[in-house]
């Protein structure tokens, strides 16, 4: 089988299946990049920032702007924070231009020099710390599909369906480039339930064609037995370890995938406890204290990488060996001159009966270093800590943990919430997991789901927030002006040319939030208007109404 993006300039197969279920032939696509990249080409600017939600829309603005010898930032998200910053830098993000010359052709050579040449900046997740931008040339992407060609054996024909963005590089090299390179398909729009995409492959099970779906572990983690695959080859899960046990919930394999921005993919397996298989063009070894290292082709750099990774190879001297994965070198920190490894310590908590999952971490106050921990707790220990108040509940916790850690060990801080909070690239946001620890101003965020003009988003009001104390010291409620405060901000957050909130429309408040509460957030934006809604999870409206919002001139 054929794999290089030039193959398939003049194919009338199949690249994307759109909502409607229409069909884009290669061709038509090609025709459409070279239109946008003349118009690309026009402006004076030698960088763009990407940030489009529709994954056509996307690949065709970002084949544009290499053709037209542009660099392309792919931003982790489109705040307004960011695109301040990127304005500040004269970096501005690219939009389509209609064009009348429907008929002009341009001549693609995917050649050494254009694939070296053309330039893709990445964010990291900043799950870590601060994002940093990894450098990725074309050759390099072209180069990592060839090897997920390599290592998997996927049907000359298949359908692309995928959970995740297109704007991390998991997402737009297994659901877009993938299929871009090998003549394979993608469905357009991300989809956001298992429910979705059962629903999507009985749509297409007409088109007769297998089809795969690019996932990640926090949506699999909500698969139930119910919600069964069509016509699927296997699901890809990335992004984060999947968790023991979720396998069996789906009547489809999981191959789980290995990797990081700095080095792309790394390795795969297809069971739980296995090894990781490193990918075919991939070469690793351990390095000092058993430190993974890679070497790939599709990486930033041709040199080794170091990752943080923990490892052990099942054959030292083979640099394809399989190998298991021991956790991050930069979770063993130093407390009071102790060491302590904070994987060890999330071991023992999630030993306990009252706890699902937990998160541990070390946050700076007055110059000292805290231990905290951030846990969801089952139902019923959920229910037991509201009714004998957190202080009783913790101090019943750090006394069963007495038995498993030595004192300095025990977490002193902790936060209790009824999932751990995702980015938008569904993985564990870890910075933000410390900000859970700062004087709280705003609910959790939980989840995050973006639609076009429609921001949804699952909250949790911790009995911590700023709002609730003194309002009421023996009932505290979250204030209706807090609502508001908090609506406005994620609403500018998202939307960057909103600037202030100069009136409201049939503003209802009908029900109370209390301390635990989870609450989802529907944001749906018309102009200079933004619709909220407020619902429980029983769907029962809580609050609703329109905030009317000053727009930014450029926007306008």
């Amino acid at each position: 089988m054929s794999c290089h993006f030039q193959h398939h300039l003049h194919s009338s197969r199949t690249l994307c299946i759109q909502s409607d279920l229409r069909e884009i032939l290669f061709r038509d696509f090609w025709q459409d990049v070279a239109l946008q990249a003349t118009q690309i080409r026009m402006s004076s600017e030698a960088v763009w920032a990407l940030w489009e939600q529709d994954s056509y829309e996307f690949l065709v603005l970002l084949f544009a702007a290499l053709q037209a010898k542009k660099q392309v930032l792919l931003p982790p998200n489109r705040v307004s924070d960011l695109e301040k910053e990127l304005a500040a830098e004269q970096i501005y993000f690219l939009k389509r231009s209609e064009s009348s010359d429907k008929k002009h052709q341009e001549i693609f050579v995917f050649d050494d020099a254009f694939l070296n040449q053309a330039q893709v900046y990445f964010y990291t997740s900043g799950s870590t710390g601060q994002p940093k931008k990894i450098p990725r040339t074309l050759q390099q992407l072209f180069n990592e599909v060839c090897g997920l060609d390599a290592s998997f054996a996927l049907p000359e024909q298949a359908v692309a369906i995928a959970t995740v963005s297109h704007q991390h590089i998991y997402g737009l090299l297994f659901k877009l480039l993938w299929p871009l390179a090998s003549g394979r398909s993608f469905y357009q729009k991300q989809l956001a339930f298992p429910e979705d995409v059962a629903d999507i492959q009985k749509k297409i099970a007409h088109l007769q064609l297998p089809n795969y779906v690019i996932s990640s572990p926090a949506l699999l983690k909500r698969w139930t037995k119910d919600v069964l695959l069509q016509d699927c080859i296997t699901v890809y899960s990335s992004g984060g370890k999947l968790d023991a046990g979720v396998r069996p919930y789906l009547n489809s394999p999981i191959t789980e995938v290995f990797g990081s921005s700095e080095t792309g993919g790394i390795a795969h397996r297809q069971q739980d406890d296995a090894l990781w298989t490193p990918f075919a063009n991939v070469d690793i070894q351990a390095q000092e204290q058993q430190e993974l290292a890679v070497k790939t082709n599709h990486a930033f750099s041709t040199d080794w990488i170091l990752t943080g990774d923990k490892v052990e190879l099942t054959e030292t001297a083979n640099p394809k060996s399989p190998f298991r994965l021991l956790g991050r070198l930069d979770r063993i920190v130093k407390l009071e001159e102790k060491r302590l490894s904070l994987d060890a310590i999330e071991l023992k908590i999630a030993d306990l009966n009252a706890v699902q999952q937990c998160h541990v971490l070390v946050y700076e106050k007055e110059h000292r270093q805290i231990l905290a921990a951030v846990a969801v707790l089952t139902d019923e220990a959920r229910q037991h800590m509201q009714e004998m108040g957190k202080a009783a509940f913790v101090a019943q916790l750090k006394k069963q943990l007495s038995e498993k850690l030595e004192s300095i060990a025990i977490p002193r801080q902790w936060r209790f919430l009824s999932l751990m909070p995702q980015n938008a690239q569904s993985k564990l946001n870890k910075q933000y997991l410390k900000s859970l620890f700062q004087p709280m101003q705003l609910p959790v965020v939980l989840t995050q789901q973006i639609q076009d003009e429609q921001l949804n988003l699952a909250l949790e009001f911790s009995p911590e927030l700023e709002c609730f104390k003194g309002h009421f010291p023996n009932f505290p409620i979250y204030p209706g002006v807090g609502q508001i405060g908090f609506i406005q901000h994620f609403a500018k957050q998202h939307w960057a040319d909103l600037q202030w909130c100069n009136g409201f429309e049939q503003l209802k408040f009908q029900d109370l939030i209390r301390p635990y509460q989870c609450v989802d957030l529907s944001l749906v934006r018309k102009a200079h208007k933004v619709s909220f809604e407020l619902k429980q999870q029983d769907n029962k409206t809580l609050a609703s109404g329109r905030l009317l919002f000053a727009v930014s001139a450029a926007e306008e």
